[in-house]
This record gives C-alpha cells, structure tokens and sequence, in this order.
C-alpha cells in the first residue's frame, strides 16, 4: 500500500505557480471535509478503474486496478467540493470519477463495448500525441485552446458514456468517445481524457489547463 501521485502532476501545478497539496489517502469524511475548506481548487489525477458498482453496472472482464478507498475517498471529495464551489480540474480516471459522482455511466472497456474506435491506449516508447478530439466551439475548453480540434495523448481503456447531472460534453474523438466534459452551468469545473501534466514541457498549449485551475483558484480564494 502507499499514497500519493505522479510528479508530472506537482510539477504542471507549480509551473503554474500553485502550492499542490496532496489530499490524505483513506481519509474520511470529516478529514476530506476539512482539507478542502482549507483548499483553493482540487485536480483529481489518473489511476485505476471506478469500480462499476458505484455506477450499477457488474464489472465487465478487462476492469482492472480497483480501489474501493480510493473511490469511497474521491467520491466524498468531489461531492464536497462541488458544495463548496471549489475550482475543479478532472484528468483520465478523474473525468470518470466526476462523472460517477454526478450520476453518470462509464464505458467500462472501450474496444470490447463500442464498435469501429481508434486507439485510445498508446503503446509508444514516450509520451506522444495519439488522436485528435473535436471541440465545441462555444466551450470553455475551447476558449482555453483557441480552436475546434487538438491533438491529445491517450492512456485510457474506459470513458464517460452518459453524461452525469449538470454536465456537458464539449470534445470527443473521431470515434464518439467523449474526451472532455465541463459545468453545463458555468461553474468552474472542468474534465479530460488525456494527460496534460505527461506532455505539458513538450507542448505547452497543455499547460493552460493548469493555469486555468490556478487562476480560478485565485478567484475563489478572493
């Protein structure tokens, strides 16, 4: 057992120049609670599947990497901190736990449940851009980014498939599959399949994500 996340994601942050704090593993409810009031926004990282009961679904055979204390954890967080107005940055596993909070589905495994995809698992040496997403053109993602597509890196086997309460779909792949969701009421909540934090130095149109989230943090703490 150990906690904690991958460095990209401290790094992307304090480029930014924010102050990453990790939320405790296992916490419970009252320790979620407290952390987050002390917080200015929340970025909930990549990692292993939502375990599809939380949704009511049976768990499909390619489900992989479970973590009932980590969903039971993340699922609290997300729920305070939409209470509280927190700033939120959701990336890969975090789009779907986002959208299971809210009341969505999830594919639970893309090439055996949706038919003609592209790949969405990158199987290359580095990190490199894999697919392109189209983007809504009144979106929030596309006022980030300036433009109607963009190429991403893809590290997922599993994706939203409907939407959760409050939820918009503003990008997906060539092949359906949604790759990015945000407030459909303005908030300041925002959600994608990729990993910007992997490729952020080497394609720094990424790293406006995080500026986002740190400057809609300074808002909030205003």
């Amino acid at each position: 057992m150990w906690a904690g996340c991958g460095v990209d994601y401290i790094n992307a942050v304090l480029r930014s120049e924010g102050a990453p704090v990790m939320l405790p593993f296992g916490a419970d409810k009252e320790s979620v609670r407290a952390t987050l009031e002390a917080a200015d926004g929340i970025i909930f990282t990549g990692g292993g599947d939502v375990i599809s009961m939380t949704y009511g679904e049976e768990p499909h055979p390619k489900s992989f990497y479970q973590d009932p204390a980590r969903d039971e954890m993340e699922l609290e967080a997300v729920r305070v901190a939409l209470e509280l107005g927190l700033p939120i940055l959701g990336i890969c596993r975090g789009i779907q736990l986002i959208n299971v909070a809210l009341g969505g589905t999830l594919y639970q495994d893309i090439p055996s449940q949706i038919s003609d995809t592209i790949k969405h698992y990158s199987s290359g040496l580095a990190p490199m851009l894999l697919h392109t997403i189209d983007i809504e053109p009144d979106s929030l993602f596309a006022r980030l980014f300036g433009s109607d597509s963009l190429a991403v890196n893809s590290w997922h086997h599993q994706s939203v498939k409907d939407p959760g309460k409050g939820l918009r779909v503003t990008a997906k792949a060539r092949d359906g599959v949604i790759e990015v969701i945000e407030s459909d009421n303005n908030k300041p909540l925002l959600a994608i399949q990729c990993h910007p934090e992997e490729i952020a130095v080497d394609y720094p149109h990424f790293q406006k994500l995080f500026d986002w989230l740190i400057e809609e943090a300074r808002k909030y703490a205003k």
